[in-house]
């Protein structure tokens, strides 16, 4: 009696939701132990479900119940579809009461079950793969949901079914804004001629792309045209009409009609409030921010104000003082909203602390999101759109210090800055850090991470040498399993730390300075670090302005050859000096400092070395003021990235590869084989060269190397713009790096345009030489622009000269370019930057010991000169012996 008194007081406290109490009844208990007592798994699932739907408002808490309560795992067919609904239900109620992580995490666990058992009688389809694809169009992860998508369509039942995987994946090219591949899937999804409401659902997604496509009027005359034909008669025909509602509202707020579009989500509202009680939340949540905003454009700030508290409060993230409980914050888009219109309403309060509260508010809720992306152009798109946001931030904390002098809010600019700074290179640093732990038996989720890493790799290669597109639907699925083992591997090794929870630790970096960019739509940031502290934060207004400047400046004197700087070469002093005035000079260094840059956007593509300091100008060049006379200049990702802990090889192993491609389709490098003579003079370790390097060498030497010297051709492959090494007959692509064990300390590219690639806003320059980063080494030296043979030999050759002495790479780097300007020259156009400013130091300074190499002909001639003594000795010897 006792025993079941406890448990219905366990049962009652567990299934407390929302103020309701729910108490199970004696026929209802004892029909579960009846059927556990007949060990009938199948029938007690299908009594938990039918009183989860029965209690809506509770169901959650039922179904997670009851999946803690099953005594066994399924056996039969029948259990396995059984479990399958239930995974499935519980996705379906957690996304209804707002908690999408956990609905896809749900819906994860259901298709991996799916595809373990085969459950093939199963509408997978319908009641998987659609709600879970859409889960991830909702958190911005659109590349699986868009895998998901196609294969939906491929397995759909009846044209209905499909036409509505259509719909759904207009929505998720519409959000990647890529609206003319949306445009086409409405067109299919219409032309399978479905019913009226999945007719009613195109029409609306259609009027969402005119929206973003900026054709207002026809969007209006769609959506218009669909509410006529529409009528809430039901829950579903209902849901249709909120959506035609909210589209409408859209369309009216961006044609500055707020009071009108106020009116449609008003309406959208009461449907919920009628046919969705304690449902739908997230679509509550969504138009209360709506409105909050709507009323915001009208200068209502107390309506704005309490519409968005009530989307936090639908969302879940206050308590019952209406306080936010930031433990609470979870990832989600519309989360992400109300804070953004909470932190405007607080800005044109003139309130900007709380203004700041509710960026910085943003920023960590869209973290959240980014721990549940796949692919790293996911989280590059989601890097570019918080740029935005980050910009906000730090504008507030500038004006912030202006008014009150207070470091804290310097210290704050930084932070916001690192934020958009190679996030997702750090986030690669940290995953490959986790991949060092040795997979063996009992770590089967690394070995399988590490087993698709490389068939992924080998695919791509294919897809991008073959252009063969049936690649494409299988490197696909393999990324999606990928996703889905990282998730795994996230939960089971949770020792290292998301990349949101680094801190910057000023303290901890060298007591030189430090100089970080940041480019925004509006200003430009330059944040100055001085003996591990921020000590001031300079404004440059019109951005735009900058970033032109500096784009036309590289493009021109660098990235099109030396002709225009050769041809006017006062016009290149000129252009120099005005650069330096806009980016530096606002600076008040020091002679002779030691200077990391951290650039931003274009600035990754230009060398400070050779930029002109003064405007004196004389035709001698070796007497032109480059900063390199000045200062002592390496660069860094981020300050977070140079401060990632990355495992060191202690040994002091050189090993370089040279290809001259003589045999080859590609340009000759007339001077490799004099830059390899050149090293071999200076270091002592392994020379391969030509028809010596090929994959598996390479692959060796980057394991077991502390310095690994790259010469040969570097270009960008494929539609992704794929940063490559030519390895003669054979190609390394930067992809190809990501299950590497082991990484040099430094990784020297004398190749052409290594530090160069495709920009990716808020994220950086994705090139070879950050890909060397991301697998673990410390640090590269890699080009900018495409080198001068003789230039890159000499410079490379003298580099190694100077470790031997210094032991410092960024020191060396720079006495190596030093001297080759201030040697004498044939043609004093060689002194020119595009000759000798290429090459740059990226990553975490070092000590780094060489071998020197060994005088093999000093050796041989005192060998030989031993030998002739000792025979003359001998002979000596011999006579004497002879004499006696």
């Amino acid at each position: 009696m006792l025993y079941q008194l406890l448990r219905y007081i366990v049962l009652i406290l567990l299934l407390q939701s929302n103020g309701l109490l729910f108490a199970q009844s004696d026929a209802y208990v004892a029909k579960l132990d009846s059927l556990k007592a007949k060990n009938d798994l199948t029938n007690w699932i299908y009594e938990q479900l039918d009183k989860a739907n029965d209690h809506p408002q509770i169901a959650t808490n039922l179904i997670t119940q009851a999946q803690r309560q099953a005594w066994r795992k399924t056996k039969t067919a029948d259990e396995h579809f059984a479990w399958l609904n239930l995974l499935s239900t519980l996705g379906y109620y957690q996304l209804l009461d707002g908690k999408i992580l956990q609905s896809i995490q749900s819906y994860e666990s259901a298709l991996l079950f799916f595809r373990k058992y085969q459950v093939l009688s199963y509408n997978v389809v319908e009641y998987v793969i659609k709600p879970l694809s859409n889960n991830y169009t909702r958190l911005g992860d659109y590349e699986r949901a868009i895998y998901l998508q196609k294969q939906g369509i491929e397995f759909a039942n009846n044209k209905d079914e499909a036409a509505a995987i259509h719909a759904n994946m207009a929505i998720s090219y519409r959000s990647m804004s890529h609206l003319d591949n949306a445009y086409q899937v409405v067109a299919k999804g219409v032309a399978l001629q479905p019913s009226k409401a999945i007719r009613i659902m195109l029409n609306n997604i259609l009027a969402d792309v005119m929206y973003d496509d900026e054709k207002y009027a026809e969007a209006a005359a769609v959506i218009r045209t669909n509410m006529q034909q529409q009528k809430a008669t039901n829950a579903e025909t209902a849901y249709w009409l909120i959506g035609s509602y909210t589209t409408a509202g859209n369309i009216y707020q961006k044609q500055n009609q707020p009071s009108l579009a106020n009116q449609y989500y008003t309406k959208a509202l009461r449907l919920i409030d009628q046919y969705f009680v304690k449902q739908r939340l997230r679509e509550r949540a969504n138009l209360y921010t709506k409105m909050a905003s709507a009323y915001l454009a009208q200068s209502n700030f107390m309506a704005a104000n309490s519409y968005a508290k009530k989307a936090l409060s639908t969302l879940n993230i206050v308590n019952e003082k209406g306080e936010i409980v930031q433990s609470q914050i979870y990832g989600d888009n519309t989360l992400v909203d109300v804070f953004m219109v909470l932190s405007k309403t607080h800005r044109l309060l003139n309130q900007p602390d709380q203004t700041l509260k509710y960026i910085d508010l943003a920023l960590l809720t869209a973290d959240k999101i980014r721990d549940e992306f796949a692919a790293n152009v996911t989280e590059e798109r989601l890097q570019n759109e918080l740029k935005k946001i980050v910009e906000q931030g730090i504008d507030i904390s500038y004006q912030l210090y202006q008014r009150t002098k207070k470091k804290s809010y310097l210290d704050h600019v930084l932070e916001l800055a690192e934020q958009s700074k190679a996030r997702t290179l750090l986030d690669q640093i940290r995953r490959n850090q986790q991949q060092l732990i040795r997979p063996d038996g009992k770590k089967t989720e690394l070995l399988k991470k590490q087993q698709l890493e490389q068939q992924i790799s080998y695919l791509e290669k294919q897809l991008i040498e073959t252009g063969d597109k049936r690649l494409v639907k299988e490197v696909e699925s393999l990324k999606f399993d990928l996703a889905l083992v990282d998730k795994t591997i996230a939960k089971k090794y949770q020792g290292f730390a998301p990349s949101d929870q680094i801190a910057i630790d000023l303290q901890a970096l060298p007591s030189h300075r430090f100089i970080e960019y940041f480019i925004g739509q509006h200003s430009t940031y330059v944040i100055n670090i001085c003996q591990n502290r921020v000590v001031d934060v300079i404004k440059l207004p019109n951005a735009e302005d900058t970033r032109l400047t500096i784009g036309n400046f590289v493009k021109t004197y660098f990235h099109q050859g030396p002709s225009a700087m050769m041809n006017n070469p006062q016009q290149f002093f000129n252009a120099s000096f005005e650069i330096y005035k806009l980016i530096l000079a606002p600076i008040k260094l020091k002679p002779n400092e030691r200077i990391t840059i951290i650039p931003d956007g274009v600035l990754g593509y230009l060398s400070f070395d050779g930029l002109i300091c003064n405007r004196n100008y004389t035709e001698n060049i070796s007497q032109w003021p480059f900063l390199i006379h000045h200062y002592l200049i390496d660069y860094g990702f981020s300050i977070k990235t140079i401060q990632a802990k990355k495992q060191q090889h202690s040994d002091d192993g050189f090993s370089g590869i040279f290809l001259t491609h003589q045999q080859r389709n590609q340009a000759q490098l007339t001077n490799i084989t004099k830059e390899a003579d050149l090293i071999s003079k200076e270091v002592g370790g392994t020379f391969l060269f030509d028809d010596d390097v090929n994959l598996s060498a390479f692959n060796g030497l980057f394991a077991n190397s502390s310095i690994l010297h790259i010469g040969t051709h570097a270009y960008l492959s494929g539609p992704n713009k794929e940063p490559t090494l030519d390895l003669g007959k054979e190609k390394l692509y930067l992809f190809e790096l990501s299950n590497t064990a082991n990484a040099p300390n430094l990784v020297v590219l004398s190749a052409c345009q290594t530090a160069d690639g495709v920009l990716a806003n808020g994220e950086g320059i994705i090139s070879m030489a950050r890909g060397f980063n991301a697998v673990g080494s410390l640090a590269t030296i890699a080009s900018l622009w495409n080198v001068n043979d003789e230039a890159a030999a000499t410079i490379t050759a003298n580099f190694y000269k100077q470790l031997s002495v210094h032991k410092d790479p960024v020191l060396a780097l720079h006495k190596a370019k030093l001297s080759w300007v201030q040697s004498e020259k044939l043609s004093n156009s060689m002194l020119l930057p595009y000759y000798w400013d290429s090459l740059i130091y990226m990553g975490k300074n070092q000590e780094l010991v060489i071998k020197k190499p060994y005088q093999w002909k000093w050796i041989i001639t005192s060998a030989g000169l031993v030998a002739v003594v000792a025979c003359l000795f001998y002979f000596i010897q011999w006579k004497k012996s002879l004499s006696g």
